[in-house]
């Protein structure tokens, strides 16, 4: 019989592969938009594009937070806390360069820069909580 604490567990691990999956899609976004052989093969509009890139994250940063769930108010230095840190940082900034154009428009290279930076680095972070997590399992 399973107990009720492996269920959560299992809970847990599965909304953690979500995230992923989520910002994998996310992320495809930006590689479709800068391979041209890649980009004449999607029959979707860009700006349709562009809306399912935004969704795909907000989402991924909703369910990162219930990943988290309990532990939020525990917060240590980890790869998890790092990740969920660069990932409400990056959706922040791509709902302000979304969202707020006259914000975006100033001062447009920073946005997209930092936008890019934070999600090389979310990548990044995610991909050794991955690791850690598999590696310790």
């Amino acid at each position: 019989m399973i107990k009720s604490e492996e269920v959560i567990l299992m809970n847990h691990e599965l909304v953690g592969w979500a995230v992923c999956a989520f910002l994998i899609l996310s992320c495809s976004y930006s590689l479709i938009k800068r391979c041209k052989s890649i980009r004449s093969k999607i029959k979707v509009p860009f700006k349709n594009l562009l809306d399912y890139h935004c969704f795909l994250s907000i989402s991924a940063t909703i369910l990162a937070f219930i990943h988290v769930g309990g532990n939020l108010w525990n917060i240590r230095l980890s790869t998890g806390y790092v990740s969920l840190l660069m990932m409400v940082l990056v959706t922040s900034i791509g709902i302000i360069m979304k969202y707020f154009k006259k914000i975006y428009v100033k001062h447009r290279m920073f946005w997209l820069c930092s936008h890019i930076l934070l999600a090389i680095i979310l990548i990044g972070s995610l991909s050794l909580h991955i690791i850690s997590y598999l590696l310790l399992q």
